[in-house]
């Protein structure tokens, strides 16, 4: 879009009026935008060839309506959002995902889009619906935090509650066990809580190799939040290969929970489970059954959790390091929050 710059160039020297034509990656156009709003400009062209986007602005206050008239003969006007850029497209389809009507998306995604290497999906999740947390005020502490080069992040605003950060495997030292990205996740996750002094959630997927994959990824994204949000609210890292058994019921119509929590609630012989047995069992199932990692878990000497469980057993009729009745209290826990 060499006129254009042509263009603005020229009527800024002889109106005097503030205007400026700037060229941005697709990845960057949503910041600088919204960066140069803050500031007093206002948008009134973009274009873009799918790699590079041009954007017009011009500082509001200083023109007159008849004069703004002018700027259709050298600019065509600033197209819809869906338009203008790559990632607002993408951002409209991945929102969809959620609906009952799911989008396509964007035509020629790929071409437009061309990867070289895989990227890791990190959904950030707004905890506090009424948070004030600018997603944009984010970018620079994250381009920091990774230390890649400001076009290598992508990032995808899904309304008020997500957002959602792609990041090129090479960033995490080519790193690819799921381990290893859940360590970046905590990473972000403190990140965010210490420097901005927010509440959220970072949840992570399998790397994907191309952008198609992203629908996959972030339906999982989502029902891993659903799932978190319904039955462990407290737990603010996830990867998509967690909590199998959560996501799984969260998926269940209410009429179903129900009648699978009256069923598992006639196994137990008594009930309800105090706090304090609730607790041990939630631990117990965290460490795959470990008596040893679930004592000091607990803060517990092995043979007063081992008593703790004898009780347990004595009082519900099922035995918690069988791994039968382990199921059946699992889903016990599970459902009694449904």
């Amino acid at each position: 879009m060499e006129q254009w710059m042509n263009h603005a160039e020229r009527i800024r020297q002889e109106t005097g009026l503030p205007i400026m034509c700037l060229q941005t990656s697709q990845n960057e156009a949503d910041q600088i935008r919204h960066e140069q709003e803050q500031k007093g400009w206002e948008l009134v062209a973009s274009a873009g060839d799918g790699t590079t986007v041009s954007l017009v602005l011009i500082e509001t206050p200083s023109w007159h309506a008849s004069a703004r008239v002018l700027l259709g003969l050298f600019f065509s006007p600033a197209s819809s959002k869906s338009e203008a850029t790559l990632t607002d497209q993408v951002s409209t389809w991945l929102q969809s995902i959620s609906s009952d009507s799911p989008l396509p998306p964007p035509s020629r995604l790929e071409q437009q889009w061309s990867w070289r290497e895989k990227r890791a999906v990190f959904l950030i999740e707004r905890c506090r619906p009424e948070s004030t947390l600018d997603w944009y005020s984010l970018q620079p502490l994250l381009h920091d935090f990774f230390k890649g080069e400001h076009t290598s992040l992508t990032f995808i605003p899904l309304g008020h509650l997500y957002y959602l950060l792609l990041v090129p495997i090479s960033m995490l030292g080519n790193q690819s066990e799921p381990d290893e990205h859940l360590e970046w996740a905590s990473g972000v996750h403190d990140l965010i809580a210490n420097e901005r002094m927010e509440h959220v959630r970072l949840l992570v997927s399998f790397p994907i190799a191309t952008p198609l994959q992203l629908e996959k990824a972030v339906r999982q994204l989502f029902t891993l939040s659903h799932a978190l949000t319904q039955f462990c609210p407290r737990d603010m890292v996830a990867g998509s290969w967690h909590y199998p058994l959560e996501q799984w019921a969260i998926t269940l119509p209410t009429g179903i929970s129900q009648q699978l929590a009256r069923s598992i609630q006639s196994e137990l012989t008594a009930h309800p489970l105090t706090e304090e047995q609730m607790e041990t069992l939630e631990t117990l199932f965290r460490c795959q059954l470990n008596i040893s990692d679930t004592s000091r878990q607990l803060f517990l000497h092995r043979n007063t959790l081992l008593y703790r469980l004898d009780k347990l057993t004595e009082q519900t009729g099922l035995d918690p390091r069988q791994f039968s009745h382990a199921v059946l209290l699992k889903l016990f826990l599970l459902f009694r929050q449904n």
